[in-house]
């Protein structure tokens, strides 16, 4: 099988296959994700509405081996005028596809993207502190620590771990 991937804008018709990569991480990284396995009940129908909703609030990216996504990164501009000029993404990859600068081609995809767009400032996430790997990936891509919520993420009952804010500008002052 081949390792070699694609990057491209998603489709209504990629919703079946968003589900089941959304559940594949799920399982795969537990612990670095705001919602659990058993919280993720979307139908088909409302992952195409989910897909279509980036195409005037954002910025849906899939990676692709072979026909099968295998990773994905959903960008969301903010609604609200005083925030417009910025927005959150999400990304996530696949246990055995990390490591093969398939994120950063998604981070780099959406930074192309924004500066295409113009109205696009800052870019920000979240990440849990215990993500060491996603972390290291954002720092190396010029993603700065703005803040971070203390235990704000309970994993266990007595385990917590930190939101982190991070962030990009990406336009010139």
């Amino acid at each position: 099988m081949s390792n070699k991937y694609i990057i491209r804008e998603a489709t209504e018709s990629d919703a079946l296959q968003i589900l089941k990569h959304t559940k594949k991480v799920f399982n795969e990284n537990p612990n670095v994700t705001a919602i659990t396995i058993d919280e993720f009940n979307s139908t088909v129908d409302e992952e195409k509405e989910w897909i279509n909703s980036h195409n005037t609030q954002g910025l849906l990216l899939v990676a692709e081996v072979n026909r099968n996504i295998i990773g994905m990164l959903s960008f969301r501009l903010s609604p609200w005028k005083r925030l417009s000029h910025q927005g959150i993404f999400e990304i996530s990859v696949q246990e055995k596809f990390a490591n093969k600068g398939i994120g950063t081609s998604l981070i780099k995809g959406l930074l192309a993207w924004a500066r295409a767009v113009q109205r696009i400032e800052k870019i920000s996430l979240e990440v849990f502190s215990n993500n060491d790997r996603a972390i290291q990936l954002y720092k190396k891509l010029g993603f700065i620590e703005e803040g971070r919520l203390k235990n704000h993420v309970k994993l266990g009952s007595n385990e917590y771990v930190d939101d982190i804010l991070m962030s990009k500008f990406i336009v010139s002052s």
